[in-house]
């Protein structure tokens, strides 16, 4: 009886420590799978904006800035690789702090144009795809006065490192200006920082909103323009063709830059290549969805005191300015009358219906009599009866021999 229960007590403790174990497994599966990943790094911001989310897609124009931009950044990266390179050079003679140090400037100044690019590229880059593209751009100049105070706290690193190692006798001045730089470029920081807010809200963060809502429709007409002079023209076409191809070569021939991993020269490979890409894209301001009718420039033209000065000029033609001004003028009252009177007269002349009081009715009756001549000489020689008062009588006739002949 006794062996009974304690096997039913084994066995109970066996299932108990089965359920135990499930149990455990249970929440060791439930822990993993419920269990919060870690977040990605969010992306900084200007100080006191945040990063507008792209809506639509950008203009033209904004394509050509952001190549731009772009090509700013790249320049600003080249910088920074050379400074780079600076530093893990070997300089005898020169202190390695002071070595560093100099990299180090050249790399924050490198930065600064990098910070300058992607405020270009970020903010007039993104027009039509963002709201407010003019305060982006506009309140990124906060980020390039912190950059460049930055750069001003490495020069004051510089002086100081000017004065160590061998060159430790001239620390007594060097340490203090190097301070002294150092103050300054701590306060262009502070004050980056406060521009920074300043440019991104209250009135200003208005002005620039306004000025956004004004440029993006001001843009967008004159690259149609541009777009419907290239199509009327015909040169719209040709030019993004050949943009595209130099830019293309530009691009081809910075990777190749790139790629020869040569001290100060190949770092420069990233901004050819950029603005081989900028070139390319250039083509697009004058070969888009442009058409061809109508007048290329109406929608610039319509908004100058033309309208009075059309005449009997038809608006579908491409030079509709130029001709209803013309027009006007013919009619006697527009501000060419003096002159299309005298033109006036002088053709009346040439016909031959013209009256003494023409001022040039010398000049155009010689030339009536010279042309009335050119026709009787040519029908003389033809037909072999030349006229007598043509003034040239003699060389028609002689003329009409030599084709009998």
């Amino acid at each position: 009886m006794k062996a009974t229960m304690q096997t039913r007590s084994l066995n109970m403790m066996a299932i108990a420590c089965a359920a135990a174990a499930a149990l455990l497994a249970g929440c060791a599966s439930g822990g993993s799978s419920g269990g919060v990943s870690p977040a990605s790094p969010t992306t900084p911001t200007n100080p006191g904006t945040t990063n507008p989310t792209p809506t639509a897609e950008t203009t033209p124009t904004a394509k050509v800035l952001e190549g731009a931009g772009n090509t700013v950044t790249a320049t600003g990266n080249a910088v920074s690789q050379i400074g780079q390179q600076i530093k893990d050079t070997n300089v005898p003679l020169v202190p390695a702090g002071a070595k560093n140090a100099t990299g180090d400037v050249v790399i924050n100044a490198g930065e600064t144009v990098a910070t300058l690019g992607a405020g270009v590229r970020d903010g007039l880059g993104k027009i039509g795809a963002v709201d407010n593209p003019v305060g982006v751009t506009v309140a990124n100049t906060g980020n390039v006065v912190t950059q460049a105070g930055v750069t001003v706290v490495s020069a004051g690193d510089l002086v100081k490192a000017v004065g160590s190692d061998q060159l430790a006798p001239l620390s007594p001045v060097t340490n203090p200006v190097g301070g002294l730089v150092q103050t300054v470029g701590g306060a262009v920081i502070a004050g980056g920082s406060k521009l920074g807010d300043a440019l991104s809200t209250g009135p200003v963060a208005q002005l620039t909103d306004s000025t956004s809502k004004a440029i993006v429709p001001l843009t967008t007409t004159l690259t149609n323009t541009t777009q419907t002079v290239g199509a009327a023209t015909g040169l719209g076409a040709p030019v993004n063709n050949l943009l595209t191809q130099v830019g293309g070569t530009l691009a081809t021939g910075g990777s190749m830059i790139s790629g020869t991993n040569t001290p100060i020269v190949s770092p420069l490979g990233g901004v050819v290549t950029e603005a081989g890409k900028t070139v390319a894209t250039a083509g697009v301001l004058l070969n888009g969805n442009g058409s061809a009718t109508g007048s290329p420039l109406g929608g610039l033209l319509n908004t100058l005191p033309l309208s009075g000065l059309g005449g009997a000029a038809g608006g579908s033609s491409p030079l509709a300015p130029v001709t209803g001004l013309l027009g006007g003028a013919s009619g006697g009252s527009g501000p060419l009358a003096p002159v299309t009177g005298l033109l006036g007269s002088v053709g009346g002349a040439a016909g031959g219906t013209s009256g003494g009081s023409n001022p040039l009715a010398p000049v155009t009756g010689l030339l009536n009599t010279v042309t009335s001549g050119l026709t009787s000489a040519t029908g003389g020689a033809t037909s072999g009866s030349g006229s007598a008062a043509s003034p040239l009588a003699p060389v028609t006739g002689l003329l009409g021999g030599l084709t009998r002949h």
